[in-house]
């Protein structure tokens, strides 16, 4: 890989990126998985234009590997995308979305409890995603609200029913938004220690 980005002269830069984006497409199966690891390396600068391309993207290998490749990266401008593949009838990237949303854990909760809201009933695609993502998750406070959620989510329910339970998970998080803050700060408080212990070790 280390000769690829060698090649491509990787940075920041608009026009490299875009150059890495139109390869995702190939038929050549190394040079689309190098490219793919050559925009992860990059990161965060290719999130903007791997959701557009994501978007418009018409064949199966190229939404595979920007799918993925905007999982690895793990960015939460990449969340409403992921949602919005988790109804792709490939099946392949909308398990690649799933995953990818798990990783967010409760950061990517709001978003996709407002499509189930919206769509709960009309996407089994959206429905299996969610299930997945859902998961084993964990909130405190939570639990019952995500048990029933998870639970309508696993068998046939009623036409209604999914939204509802979304509903009420997301009314809850809403109404209770020290869950949140408890989370975000416990996230940032393992994040300063593994910044700390890093520094420590150099």
């Amino acid at each position: 890989m280390s000769n690829f980005i060698t090649l491509f002269d990787i940075t920041s830069h608009k026009d490299n990126i875009e150059s890495l984006i139109g390869l995702l497409g190939s038929d050549d199966d190394n040079l689309r998985r190098n490219a793919r690891e050559s925009l992860i390396t990059i990161g965060k600068a290719c999130v903007p234009l791997l959701i557009l391309e994501l978007e418009n993207f018409k064949t199966y290998k190229a939404r595979w590997e920007a799918t993925k490749a905007l999982g690895d990266i793990h960015d939460i401008r990449a969340i409403p995308i992921l949602i919005k593949t988790l109804s792709d009838e490939e099946g392949e990237e909308a398990w690649l979305a799933a995953e990818a949303l798990r990783k967010y854990k409760m950061n990517a909760w709001p978003a996709l409890l407002k499509e189930l809201v919206k769509r709960g009933s009309d996407s089994d695609w959206l429905c299996h995603g969610a299930n997945h993502v859902f998961n084993k998750q964990k909130a405190n406070g939570l639990t019952k609200w995500l048990d029933i959620l998870r639970n309508t989510l696993e068998v046939v329910s009623e036409p209604g029913a999914i939204s509802v339970a979304a509903y009420n998970l997301l009314m809850k998080m809403k109404n209770d938004k020290s869950l949140i803050r408890k989370h975000t700060s416990t996230k940032n408080k393992v994040k300063s220690s593994a910044k700390q212990k890093s520094l420590e070790l150099v």
